[in-house]
């Protein structure tokens, strides 16, 4: 017989007392929204936009006479409009979500009211970091007209389209852009596969994408101090694959600055928030839709608008009675837009 016979005793494993100890899967490291993007405030009514073209043609011979030749001005003006489009997220919690056993956040009571408490303030962190996603999500690939697969979208069937219906964003309106012939696009070959191994990039295919966006683009972008690449994960990834194969002088002009890489003089931004978002959403069970992509801009061109940037990180907290909830509420404005089609090329 064993020394200590426990077979009568319930042993447990030793619970998790307090919520610093609780493993937290890793936040996304998302590029900061002014890296990409100009921010425009103040937008809290439909707002317009209003563009004006180069000067028309001047520079008429002499005529040799005493009356002057006149030329037109020729400058030509167009208009967008902000809109004030409302989004909203509310988080209700009540005491009894968690079992009262539960230690990892803190002593329980009979108290409805749990404002303050540890686990509002977890669930109000960890809401302020799902909003960084939310805003990337609804500025690149919001569409008001968003459908599941089975209706004819790009939305995985399953999905609630409402959470891509608060914004028609970047992407709708490349689309359109590339569909009425204003923005240039280059084709990806891979995004035509019609299984997830076959839309992998072809070694080298990323470079040879990013190439033929920056050739086919406007001088005027070219020679923009502010010019950068935001491109997919996938294509960041098979860009250094080149780099490693092909060694840095066999692909342009490429230096890393301040950790920054560039091509071609102009920087590049990771979105692989694109990647997660097309991997999640955009999966028709066989292959994504459009899974690498490349923009080359500047950011007063894809601006964002809003009423106040405060308002991303805002959150009201407050107790109901009735309801015997605590409620964690958002409720933000938010807008995009893509300006001047010739200060933006892209491939997908």
């Amino acid at each position: 017989m064993a020394n200590f016979n426990l077979d009568n005793v319930t042993l447990s494993p030793r619970e998790v007392q307090e919520l610093s100890k609780v493993i937290f899967e890793t936040v996304f490291s998302n590029p900061a929204l002014s890296a990409m993007h100009t921010v425009a405030e103040g937008i809290d009514m439909k707002t317009q936009i209003l563009l004006a073209s180069a000067m028309g043609l001047q520079g008429l011979p002499a005529n040799g006479t005493c009356t002057p030749q006149d030329s037109e001005a020729g400058i030509v003006f167009t208009q967008k409009y902000w809109e004030n489009n409302q989004i909203e997220v509310r988080i209700p919690y009540c005491v009894k979500d968690l079992p009262e056993l539960l230690k990892a956040f803190g002593t329980k009571s009979n108290k409805y009211d749990a404002e303050g408490s540890e686990e509002i303030k977890f669930l109000g962190a960890k809401l302020l970091e799902a909003l960084d996603e939310t805003i990337l999500r609804l500025v690149w690939f919001g569409d008001k007209s968003a459908q599941n697969i089975v209706s004819g979208g790009t939305i995985t069937n399953g999905v609630n389209t409402s959470f891509f219906k608060g914004v028609d964003g970047l992407w709708k309106q490349i689309f359109a852009g590339v569909t009425a012939g204003d923005i240039q696009r280059a084709t990806i070959a891979a995004n035509t596969g019609t299984t997830y191994t076959t839309q992998e990039l072809a070694e080298g295919e990323a470079l040879v994408a990013m190439r033929k966006v920056y050739n086919q683009s406007d001088s005027r972008l070219k020679n923009h101090a502010d010019g950068m690449f935001i491109v997919t994960q996938s294509v960041y990834d098979n860009f250094l694959d080149k780099l490693e194969i092909s060694g840095l002088n066999a692909v342009g002009q490429l230096a890393i600055n301040d950790g920054v890489m560039t091509y071609r003089g102009k920087k590049i931004i990771v979105a692989d928030f694109m990647d997660r978002n097309i991997t999640a959403y955009m999966d028709n069970g066989t292959k994504y839709n459009l899974p690498n992509r490349i923009v080359y801009t500047i950011p007063s061109n894809i601006p964002v608008g809003t009423l106040s940037q405060g308002e991303f990180k805002e959150l009201a907290v407050w107790y109901d009675k009735t309801d015997r909830k605590v409620f964690s509420e958002n409720i933000f404005s938010l807008d995009a837009k893509v300006l001047e089609p010739y200060f933006i090329s892209v491939a997908y």
